[in-house]
């Protein structure tokens, strides 16, 4: 078992950081039985609960019982009772700030209503809570209290932001959005739109006509624009071949290219790009 519990309000600091911690705790595989602790009058502490043994964290908090999954957060007030009803083992973290500061979270939104809600545990969060227990153990380290008001601060905004009300689904026309982002990106490459599509959960069918519902075009045209447009910067902007252009957008074949350019532009690759040639020379 792994414990700490330590009040670092006057251990020294180098920076004006506004969001000094006062208290910091962590445990691993701590009993939790019965345990009746109350917050000290000057402070509010952020108590995350990692994991247990137990299926659901089951407290008392001000003679309320409150139960969520686990992972969750807590936040105790100022002299509030929270009592434990488990013989579970848990891990858990938690940091805490002085009243003073409350107001100050309420301005900056990190003072929610609800005082206790299960998360989703993140790779950040995971990443952020193991650097947590580690400056926990070099504390009298120079510059480490400084790492941690800064480290608790992104720890509390982070859990708040991955809280357990979910984001807002994905509307259909973002997931579109999101496909032709990803066309911008791989269009040079062999792109499967059956691939795509199904990925996306789409049929073939379906997914063509919204598509073009959305776009206009179609997505074989679609990608077809991306390597023109590309091609069109090449030739304006570097000196390359027309067959090392074709290459490089992935096109068909160098008739092919010269083909779909002649239809957009009225003119061969190499015409447009002289005339490009002759619009940038200085004039006499």
């Amino acid at each position: 078992m792994e414990w700490i519990n330590r009040n670092v309000e006057k251990l020294p600091r180098n920076s004006d950081f506004p969001y000094r911690v006062k208290m910091l705790y962590f445990c691993r595989q701590q009993p939790n039985k019965h345990k009746t602790p109350s917050t000290p009058p000057d402070m509010f502490e952020i108590s995350i609960h990692l994991s247990s043994t137990a299926e659901i964290c089951n407290d008392k908090i001000n003679g309320v019982v409150i139960q969520e999954h686990f992972p969750n957060m807590v936040r105790k007030e100022p002299g509030q009772h929270h009592v434990f009803y488990t013989d579970s083992l848990r891990d858990s973290i938690a940091f805490g700030y002085s009243v003073d500061l409350i107001e100050k979270f309420k301005e900056l939104g990190m003072y929610p209503d609800r005082i206790m809600f299960s998360f989703e545990m993140t790779p950040e969060i995971e990443k952020q809570v193991n650097e947590f227990r580690q400056l926990c153990q070099q504390l009298y380290a120079p510059g480490v209290m400084d790492r941690l008001d800064w480290l608790c601060f992104k720890l509390y905004r982070e859990v708040l932001v991955f809280n357990s009300q979910k984001p807002p689904a994905v509307t259909e026309v973002d997931k579109f959005k999101n496909i032709s982002v990803w066309f911008q990106i791989h269009f040079a490459e062999s792109i499967d739109l059956d691939q795509v599509a199904r990925i996306n959960g789409f049929s073939r069918v379906t997914f063509f006509r919204k598509w073009k519902r959305l776009f206009h075009v179609s997505p074989v045209q679609y990608i077809l624009n991306l390597k023109i447009e590309t091609a069109e910067h090449l030739l304006r902007e570097t000196d390359m071949s027309i067959n090392s252009i074709v290459h490089e957008i992935n096109f068909s074949g160098t008739t092919a290219f010269h083909k779909r350019f002649f239809q957009k532009h009225g003119m061969t690759p190499n015409e447009y790009r002289q005339c490009h040639l002759l619009a940038d020379l200085p004039e006499n």
